[in-house]
């Protein structure tokens, strides 16, 4: 199963249209590997979030990694990206508060998030429905 990585919409200005997943920089303008909790990896999930004062997560584009292999880009050092969801979607089945939403970027482990990320995600990119196996 591919790894969640939720990225600020502020830090995410360009992404979309450069198709690409950035690292962030830490003050002095260096990329702050640090800040990734797990290496992003080919086909792992990406989304770019936004949180509200009340906390509130708001999903506003999915992706899909698209190489383990980083490219230099003017924003940085990035990783390609085929973004295929955009909208604006607040996930209802969750019942924790976001510690995290004041993360540039961060790995995703709460299942009713990932569920919704899923949910967004076109038909080809999710695995089939274990219910509605055939067997012949």
């Amino acid at each position: 199963m591919a790894a969640f990585f939720g990225i600020d919409e502020l830090k995410a200005q360009g992404f979309i249209d450069k198709s690409v997943v950035c690292f962030p920089h830490s003050p002095d303008g260096k990329t702050d590997l640090h800040a990734v909790v797990s290496p992003i990896r080919n086909e792992d999930i990406v989304f770019i979030k936004h949180c509200t004062h009340q906390l509130s997560l708001h999903i506003k584009a999915v992706g899909i990694v698209q190489s383990d292999y980083p490219i230099e880009s003017d924003l940085g050092t990035c990783l390609p990206v085929k973004w295929v969801w955009q909208g604006e979607k607040v996930p209802v089945n969750t019942d924790e508060v976001f510690s995290l939403c004041g993360e540039v970027l961060y790995e995703e482990f709460n299942i009713s998030v990932q569920r919704e990320i899923i949910d967004l995600l076109p038909g080809k990119y999710r695995l089939p429905e274990y219910g509605n196996a055939h067997v012949s």
